[in-house]
C-alpha cells in the first residue's frame, strides 16, 4: 500500500533471461501489493519460470491470456480490462527492464498521486528514444548524431551500437552512484507516441474507458487515448528505469556482456542479493532442461517496395558511421 492505494505491478511476460533481474527489484519493495505476470509467451521454459515465481512469493500471480490469443504485441491489449480497480495504481514494466533506481517505487508513486491530471506517468527510461532526446535536449548527453523526438528514431531506437554505448555510459554512472545527475524534473508530453517500456496509471482512469485498448496498444496508450481525453502524460525523470533492448537491437545486445554487468551491480545491493540469487537459480535450473529460445530477427511484412528492390538494383549504401556518445555539457 502507498498513501491509501493498492500497488500492483504488471509485466507482459516473459523472457526469463531478463526477468531474473527485474523480478527481485519488484519483490524487494514492500510497497508492491501484487505482481501480475501477463502470459505472453509460448516458451515452456519461460512459463515454468513464471510458475516457479508464484512459489517464491505469494504476491506473484500468473495471468493467462484473457481472450485466448496467441502471444504477440497486439495480444497484450486483452489484459487491460483486468487492470482497472478504482483503489489501485498500476505500474507496468516490460520484461526486459533490467534496472530500477533505488527508491524507484516511492518516487514514482508520490509523483503519480500528486499529479492526477496526467493519464500516464513514466520514469526516465534508459534506451528509450524519446527519453534519449530529452536527455540530449537537457544537456545530459551529447550524441554525435541528433536523436529525434520520435518513438522509432533511426539512432535512439534503431541503432544497436548506440544502445550499447548508452548502456555502458549509464552503467558507469551506476558504478559511481551518480545516476541522479541524469534527473531533470517533470517533463510533460502530449500528441506524441513513445515506447511504453515503463508506465503508471490509476485504475480508475482505465476503468473510465472500460480497459478498452486497441491492437496498436503503444500508439493507443501513449497518444490516442490521452489525446481523446484531453490529458497529457508526463515523464517523472527523478527516478530511472533501464530498458535493455528493442527488437531491432536485441540480437546485437544479447551478444554483449551488458546483462552480466547489470546483474553484477544489482548483486551489490544488499536488499536485492538474496532474491537475485533465487531467481537466477530458478532460471539456471530451467535452462538446464529447457534451453532458452533463440530470438528470431524481425521479419518485415511483404511490400511493393521490397519486391521493387529485388527487381531494380540499387547503388551500394555507404557504411553508416557509428553514433558516438559523450557526456553532455550540463551533466
Amino acid at each position: 500500500m502507498f498513501e491509501g492505494y493498492r500497488i500492483v505491478c504488471v509485466t507482459p511476460a516473459g523472457r526469463r533471461r531478463y526477468m531474473k533481474l527485474l523480478v527481485p527489484q519488484i519483490l524487494a519493495s514492500g510497497l508492491v501489493d501484487r505482481y501480475d505476470l501477463w502470459v505472453n509467451t509460448d516458451d515452456a521454459g519461460d512459463r515454468a519460470f513464471m510458475k516457479a515465481l508464484t512459489r517464491l512469493d505469494e504476491r506473484v500471480r500468473v495471468v493467462p491470456q484473457p481472450r485466448g490469443e496467441k502471444p504477440s504485441w497486439s495480444a497484450i491489449r486483452a489484459f487491460f480490462p483486468g487492470a482497472l480497480d478504482e483503489d489501485t495504481i498500476y505500474i507496468r514494466l516490460d520484461d526486459d527492464v533490467v534496472w530500477l533506481e533505488p527508491g524507484f517505487f516511492e518516487i514514482l508513486l508520490r509523483f503519480r498521486i500528486a499529479n492526477p491530471r496526467y493519464f500516464l506517468v513514466m520514469p526516465l527510461i534508459v534506451n528509450n528514444a524519446v527519453c534519449t532526446n530529452l536527455l540530449q535536449t537537457c544537456g545530459k548527453v551529447a550524441p554525435s548524431r541528433y536523436v529525434g523526438a520520435t518513438c522509432m528514431d533511426r539512432v535512439g531506437w534503431h541503432e544497436p551500437g548506440f544502445a550499447v554505448r548508452l548502456h555502458r555510459f549509464f552503467l558507469d554512472l551506476v558504478a559511481r552512484d551518480e545516476t541522479h545527475r541524469l534527473h531533470c524534473g517533470p517533463r510533460e508530453i502530449a500528441l506524441n507516441r513513445f515506447s511504453i517500456n515503463a508506465i503508471c496509471w490509476f485504475g480508475r482512469d482505465m476503468a473510465a474507458i472500460g480497459g478498452e485498448v486497441r491492437p496498436g496498444e503503444e500508439e493507443d496508450l501513449s497518444n490516442v487515448i490521452p489525446t481523446r481525453l484531453g490529458r497529457p502524460n508526463c515523464f517523472c525523470t527523478d527516478t530511472i528505469a533501464a530498458h535493455f533492448a528493442f527488437y531491432v537491437q536485441r540480437r546485437a545486445l544479447d551478444k554483449t556482456d551488458l546483462l552480466q554487468e547489470y546483474a553484477q551491480v544489482l548483486s551489490q545491493r544488499a536488499e536485492l542479493k538474496p532474491l537475485l540469487l533465487k531467481t537466477t537459480a530458478i532460471a539456471d535450473e530451467i535452462d538446464a532442461r529447457e534451453p532458452p529460445p533463440v530470438e528470431q530477427p524481425f521479419a518485415a511484412k511483404p511490400s511493393w517496395r521490397a519486391a521493387w528492390r529485388k527487381l531494380v538494383p540499387r547503388k551500394r549504401k555507404k557504411q553508416q558511421v557509428p553514433t558516438l556518445l559523450e557526456p553532455g555539457p550540463l551533466l
